[in-house]
């Protein structure tokens, strides 16, 4: 297969006497400016051998030509042309498939991959309300070593699967929100090196203790470690080796049930949990039910679908049932009723 893709960004503000009023060229005078583009062109090629009856073997690999040109900032009085960046990539796969028996099967997988900053991360200065996002136009493409063992058993009316998995990113590209002179200000930074490892376990059983009761959960636990990152310092002088890797939360739970009443009528109830997560690399972003805070929370959701006929159906619901005060960043919303009736052509 073939692929590319163009990214342009071409984003200037300007100074206004009336934001309300004033055209888009406010008064002329240009306040910031952020524009640039990148480039992607791909090869890839895939293959599927069953070299045995129980044994398949899928083998990949992706070559990737990437570019980041025509960069230029303005912000106030300084204008800048940014360099150009480029980097050629090739990004290998294998998976290993066992069928132990009927029933249980198995599956090792290995890959490498590269992620390109994006035309924002280079060149975008923008300001929202009062945070503003500062570019770097010298980020280099994160680059992962992935590795998976899965292990799963489906019969009929039940479906589990464990995976161990571990990924290794170097430069990894992370975005992050302090408070700098009194101004909130994200920025965008390639932290050296940051390790994902841990456990996802999932149990779906159908009919569970009564006909047309479904029952599913998935729980999955990261141990998220920055392993180096010489070039980070606070202004508290704290560190981010070590610490836990920003917008990773260690634990995530969703439980369901459902319960069909005949082929058209079905009602649902979930949870949803999520453990603590930071937005620092240092994670000095401790202090929770504030705005810019990521909480852990855990809400109830409802559900009730009913199939109107073989082209429509309805659907109401209550999310976050009990009404839950929590925070990811900003307030999350609370109680929310929500309904809608789905027509198919």
């Amino acid at each position: 297969g073939l692929h590319r893709d163009e990214y342009v960004l071409s984003n200037p503000t300007y100074d206004a006497d009336q934001w309300t009023s004033s055209p888009d060229s406010g008064n002329g005078t240009p306040d910031t400016a952020g524009r640039g583009r990148t480039d992607t062109y791909a090869l890839w090629i895939q293959d599927v051998w069953k070299f045995a009856p129980a044994f398949k073997l899928t083998t990949g690999a992706r070559l990737e030509s990437w570019e980041a040109s025509n960069g230029f900032n303005l912000a106030g009085n300084v204008a800048t042309v940014q360099p150009v960046e480029r980097s050629m990539n090739l990004s290998p796969k294998a998976a290993l498939a066992w069928q132990i028996d009927p029933a249980w099967s198995a599956q090792l997988s290995l890959g490498e991959a590269y992620r390109y900053p994006t035309v924002g991360e280079l060149y975008q200065i923008v300001s929202t309300g009062p945070t503003y996002s500062i570019p770097d136009p010298n980020l280099t493409p994160e680059h992962d070593y992935s590795g998976e063992l899965a292990i799963g058993r489906q019969a009929r009316n039940t479906r589990l699967r464990l995976s161990l998995f571990q990924e290794n990113t170097r430069n990894a590209l992370i975005s992050q929100t302090n408070l700098l002179n009194g101004t909130y200000t994200t920025t965008f930074q390639n932290v050296a090196w940051i390790r994902n490892r841990g456990v996802e376990f999932v149990a779906e059983r159908d009919n569970a203790l009564i006909h047309g009761l479904d029952l599913s959960n998935s729980v999955t636990y990261v141990d998220s470690t920055v392993l180096s990152d010489p070039s980070f310092r606070s202004a508290a002088g704290t560190t981010a080796t070590g610490r836990h890797v920003p917008y990773v939360p260690d634990w995530r739970d969703t439980a369901r049930a459902t319960y069909h009443s005949g082929e058209r009528l079905a009602f649902t109830v979930a949870a949803r949990y999520q453990g603590k997560m930071y937005s620092t690399l240092d994670n000095t972003d401790s202090v929770p039910h504030v705005f810019g805070a990521f909480d852990t929370f855990c809400v109830i959701d409802t559900h009730v679908h009913y199939r109107i006929s073989a082209l429509i159906s309805a659907d109401a619901g209550i999310d976050n049932l009990f009404n839950d005060k929590y925070f990811e960043y900003h307030p999350f919303p609370a109680r929310t009723y929500v309904a809608n009736l789905k027509v198919q052509f």
